[in-house]
């Protein structure tokens, strides 16, 4: 992964992890990532990103129209509108750090 793509350090992208790139503001919307999570098992999906407002909305809206189990990652959504951010939270299932440790346990 370039080091561009680094912006938070606390992120670490190991070479053997999955990724996949996107042009859409719904990280479903013509990627293959569907087909990758659903070929690991995947239910849920915890969403973290910048754009909560775009990015970040649509992915999570993209995840549950194709029947995962959407939730935001607690602190791990930003946006230039800190209205939006607030919203995601109030509106949306939330998981914490915690209980993310716990579940990859």
């Amino acid at each position: 992964v370039s080091d561009e793509y680094r912006i938070i350090p606390e992120v670490d992208v190991n070479e053997k992890d999955l990724t996949v790139t996107k042009e859409a503001s719904n990280a479903f919307w013509q990627t293959d990532l569907e087909q990758v999570l659903k070929s690991h098992g995947v239910e849920l999906v915890i969403i973290a990103g910048f754009a909560a407002e775009e990015c970040v909305l649509f992915t999570y809206n993209g995840a549950m129209e194709r029947g995962f189990r959407p939730v935001m990652l607690q602190n791990g959504i930003l946006s230039t509108h800190p209205e939006s951010v607030a919203s995601m939270y109030r509106d949306r299932n939330v998981i914490s750090y915690p209980v993310v440790d716990y579940l990859i346990q």
